[in-house]
């Protein structure tokens, strides 16, 4: 399956055959994926990275060509059930974060839930993808490696000398909820996290506006941050100290990273990492690969995920994640 990007400014296809490579772990690997491209002589390349930036797994999809224009129609009609709906592992995990929060090793930590589902056959990435784009307006769609997703989550752009991201933290059904303390709380890691990350490679902010940004049932609060970038700079060089943010790990990082590591029953892939395009010229576009699955044959892996800070309730933590779950649920016909 040929790689896919749709955003506000249109769609994108790979076409023909494709040059596939790994461009391994460490903050390198953002380097490497604009090496790779730059070698292959082609303008273009789509990639998809781990989370986790030391784990294996990250792919960088270099295409003969891309295409501007329509997504693929949606041909999926197969029925399909929940082998495994991950909410007792998620249980556990809460218990486990919670006390971790309490005892005051970070003071937020992002746990995600996974839900297999199964097909009776190969399930087409193409397919999702046309369905997520048609539901989810506003959205990152995108279908790199079997990864297909409709992310709400901007994590960088840099067109033309221009740097921009939309942070998100804060997730409601009801907006007027969103001016809770604990959300505050929430997205005021997310926002400084941002903002530190991004100003050694920008002249200057000209922009940090917080907005409500709107996706089916939810409403989440965001920041746009935007700005001219320094000369020079690439979209890779921002990747490398922009993720992860605080809306996918917690605070502080490197001990929300590792209480991640340790309570959630099996590593997160490619969910909750950078994925979208770079070019030659390295400029590119990444969002953040949320409301997403990975495809396996006839299996998909879905998930979900919500910040955990003191104070946080078990029971509309999990609710959280079913909202999140209903993009991906819908596109495979299951809602």
């Amino acid at each position: 399956m040929n790689p896919i990007w749709a955003d506000e400014q249109g769609s994108l296809r790979g076409l023909g055959s494709s040059q596939l490579a790994d461009p391994g772990t460490g903050r390198d690997r953002y380097l490497a994926t604009l090496d790779e491209i730059r070698r292959s002589g082609r303008d273009r390349g789509f990639a998809s990275f781990t989370f986790d930036i030391d784990a294996d797994g990250s792919i960088v999809d270099i295409p003969d060509a891309v295409q501007r224009g329509q997504l693929p129609a949606s041909r999926f009609a197969m029925p399909l059930h929940v082998i495994d709906d991950g909410v007792g592992e998620w249980r556990v995990g809460f218990e486990k974060a919670m006390l971790e929060i309490e005892t005051g090793r970070v003071e937020k930590v992002v746990l995600a839930r996974q839900v297999l589902v199964e097909s009776g056959g190969p399930i087409e990435p193409s397919a999702i993808v046309s369905r997520l784009a048609n539901a989810n307006p506003g959205c990152y769609v995108f279908s790199v490696g079997g990864l297909v997703g409709a992310s709400p989550e901007l994590l960088v752009s840099l067109r033309r000398g221009r740097v921009s991201t939309l942070a998100l933290a804060g997730t409601a059904t009801d907006p007027e909820e969103l001016g809770s303390a604990k959300i505050s709380e929430e997205h005021r890691h997310v926002s400084a996290s941002v903002t530190s990350a991004l100003e050694p490679h920008m002249t200057g902010i000209d922009l940090t506006e917080q907005v409500i940004v709107p996706h089916g049932n939810m409403s989440h609060v965001g920041t746009r941050i935007a700005g001219p970038a320094v000369p020079g700079t690439t979209v890779a060089d921002i990747l490398a100290d922009l993720h992860p943010t605080a809306a996918v790990a917690g605070y502080p990082s490197s001990a929300a990273l590792d209480l991640i590591r340790e309570v959630e029953p099996a590593s997160r892939g490619r969910y909750a990492g950078p994925v979208g395009w770079m070019d030659s010229e390295g400029d590119g576009v990444f969002a953040i690969a949320l409301r997403c699955g990975q495809i396996d044959g006839k299996r998909i892996t879905l998930y979900s995920g919500g910040g955990l800070v003191a104070g946080s309730e078990e029971s509309a933590e999990l609710h959280e994640t079913e909202l999140k779950l209903a993009p991906m649920m819908e596109a495979l016909g299951q809602r």
